[in-house]
């Protein structure tokens, strides 16, 4: 329990179904990802890959439709593989331990279109990637990185009216008291919200949350109509309250620059590495396609290297907006009484393994975020 003395709130029946919980996901995770690492190998071992990519080649000469008609089948084919984890890990667990409200054919609709979504998205990117780094042989993760900046606002502006409305309905919310008491927070963080909604997460399951999404004109505060429904007026307060520390300081534009960031160091040491492991197999530059498998595998790996890194950082940010709610809503009860409310109702580990918080959570532990509000009392 990360010496920390369990919260009496926090229901130790529960605790012991969340970590079945967990293991549950973790499993289809790993089966996840040692099905996509053996479809790399194979992929390069046999020269599929490669093969494919020379079969395109014959048929046309575009290198635009090459790239295309790569990614389609690629994704595709990988897209149907991970079928199955998906609708374990997203419909067959969920409903196990009582959180999804959807039927097959909901959840069905919701995967077909994120994925289609993904796919678009993808294949911009997928073609970007091969055009820079045909034409730009020693700059590529430095264009590559600026491009990604630029797609990464783009993408936080428009989520909240492209993206957020084909999975969920939001409106604004129409408890005048509650607005009211929302208001008054505002006026205390010396901001004014240009939006504050709520989301049918009901829709969907049986959890509560609350964010902060978009940037500019788009922004807002989204508040879970589960979040309405179970919650005291205090917590929901004390919710809304972290999510408006978020806003007043900026840290969606602060995780967005140290995502960048991030990702133009990691461009770079692929660009030092990628000769030597591209040789490996046989393959010379950057910009063959058929070298694709290996790109995603060196990627992953310098991903789960970097993560603890990114996980540090959002911690950073959610102990702020923790502690400016705790300012702002005076409150420590109300935080204390949701956070192990949440514990209880959507399963979630109070006290995890230093070493699983270090390198996975990106909020800290539940059990850490009650302590912190309890020393905030002294």
């Amino acid at each position: 329990m990360n010496g920390l003395k369990m919260h009496p709130l926090i229901d130790k029946e529960k605790q012991k179904l969340a970590k079945k919980y967990r293991r549950d996901n973790v499993i289809i995770s790993i089966y996840s990802y040692l099905v996509s690492a053996v479809v790399v190998f194979a992929l390069l071992y046999f020269a599929i890959s490669k093969n494919f990519v020379d079969f395109l080649h014959g048929v046309t000469e575009i290198r635009f439709l090459v790239i295309l008609s790569y990614f389609t089948v690629l994704y595709v084919f990988y897209v149907l593989l991970t079928f199955p984890f998906s609708f374990i890990k997203g419909y067959t667990i969920e409903h196990k331990y009582g959180f999804s409200t959807q039927t097959r054919s909901a959840w069905f609709r919701d995967w077909l279109k994120s994925s289609v979504v993904s796919f678009v998205l993808g294949a911009i990117i997928f073609e970007i990637l091969y055009l820079i780094t045909h034409i730009s042989i020693n700059l590529w993760w430095l264009w590559l990185s600026l491009i990604i900046i630029f797609f990464s606002v783009i993408f936080a502006n428009l989520f909240p009216i492209l993206i957020l409305p084909l999975f969920y309905k939001t409106a604004p919310v129409e408890n005048d008291d509650l607005k009211e008491k929302i208001s008054t927070i505002c006026n205390r963080a010396q901001i004014h919200i240009k939006g504050i909604f709520t989301i049918n997460l009901s829709s969907k399951t049986t959890k509560a949350n609350a964010a902060v999404v978009g940037l500019g004109n788009t922004k807002r505060i989204l508040i879970g109509d589960t979040l309405l429904q179970n919650y005291s007026e205090d917590e929901i307060l004390s919710v809304c309250a972290h999510e408006i520390i978020h806003y007043r300081e900026h840290h969606i534009w602060w995780s967005i620059l140290w995502q960048c960031f991030i990702t133009l160091i990691m461009f770079y040491v692929f660009y030092k590495i990628y000769p030597f492991f591209y040789g490996l197999v046989g393959f010379e530059k950057i910009s063959d396609i058929a070298a694709f498998p290996l790109f995603i595998a060196i990627f992953t790996v310098l991903s789960f290297i970097i993560k603890p890194l990114i996980s540090a950082l959002s911690r950073y940010y959610e102990r702020r907006a923790d502690k400016g709610a705790l300012d702002l809503t005076r409150t420590p009860d109300a935080f204390i009484n949701f956070m192990a409310k949440v514990c209880n109702k959507q399963l979630i580990i109070a006290y995890p393994h230093p070493i699983i918080e270090w390198y996975m959570y990106s909020h800290p532990s539940p059990g850490n975020r009650i302590k912190c509000a309890k020393n905030w009392c002294n």
